[in-house]
């Protein structure tokens, strides 16, 4: 009898172990959904499991003389005693489970939020971007992209032309010389008010973009937006203000905006280079 008792103590422990890895395998457990709330199933076929158990225990230890009516505090105290710890453990478990799930969806309302957050900042960007531009083309459709009585060419490309008439001149120079040298012919230009003025709204964007706290992925698309609404003189106008000034060309650099316009069209091929980042020697990168 007492060997037979033992034998459903040992059952139960292994029962409950196996359960207790079971459940534990599932709180490591994920899937594309994240956590799953227990199967109702196996709830039900542990606790029917335990309650088979529980008879069982009673038909080893009760005999045929004991009356269940009359030691129904004895009866409470054995099924309490068997049945508390188990089920204490139990609702351990499944608390475990609901608080891992709460804090998965938690977790993923989280997610939604900052992801809605950005979106919305970035469409707000895209707002302000896309006046700042218009803004820009309005300003150069009057001072640069007109033409001149008689003239077929645009105020623009008159202007490019000025910055590169000195381009020869500029290409057969010491380098160091060269920078310095283009550095102060593109100031002399830029000294025209309208031409300063329609710059001035293009660095605007740029300086908006650059600024902004985008990835540099989206930095370089909004840049090449900018970029398309340009003529092509006025990019290597643009280009062209911002070599002149310490600093700035680092900065417009890293889009490599040069890619887009021919060699022939720079005041230099120093900008060309520049831009394009093929290589200059240590002490031109210095002067810069």
């Amino acid at each position: 009898m007492y060997m037979l008792a033992l034998i459903a103590l040992i059952v139960l422990q292994i029962f409950t172990a196996s359960i207790a890895l079971y459940f534990y395998s599932l709180t490591k457990k994920k899937d594309v959904e994240g956590f799953q709330p227990y199967s109702q199933f196996l709830i039900g076929g542990s606790a029917l499991g335990f309650a088979s158990f529980i008879l069982f225990m009673f038909y080893v230890f009760v005999d045929d003389r004991f009356e269940i009516g009359n030691n129904l505090g004895q009866v409470g105290d054995f099924v309490g005693g068997l049945t508390n710890p188990v089920l204490s453990f139990v609702a351990l478990i499944v608390l475990l489970r609901t608080t891992l799930i709460q804090t998965d969806e938690a977790r993923k309302t989280s997610v939604i939020m900052l992801e809605q957050q950005r979106l919305m900042e970035e469409e707000r960007f895209e707002s302000t971007f896309y006046k700042l531009l218009e803004r820009y083309e309005s300003i150069a459709e009057v001072n640069l992209r007109i033409h001149t009585e008689k003239d077929k060419l645009s105020v623009g490309l008159r202007m490019l032309q000025d910055i590169r008439k000195k381009r020869i001149e500029f290409d057969e120079a010491e380098l160091r010389n060269q920078i310095r040298n283009v550095k102060k012919h593109i100031k002399e230009v830029f000294v025209k008010d309208k031409l300063s003025k329609t710059m001035a709204r293009a660095w605007k964007v740029y300086h908006f973009v650059d600024g902004s706290s985008l990835k540099f992925s989206r930095k370089k698309y909004y840049f090449s937006i900018m970029v398309d609404a340009m003529e092509p003189c006025e990019l290597v106008l643009f280009l062209s203000s911002a070599f002149a000034v310490r600093g700035l060309a680092k900065g417009v650099k890293k889009y490599v905006p040069g890619k887009v316009i021919k060699r022939e069209f720079y005041p230099s091929g120093l900008l060309f280079n520049y831009y394009t980042r093929r290589p200059l020697n240590a002490k031109a990168q210095a002067a810069m």
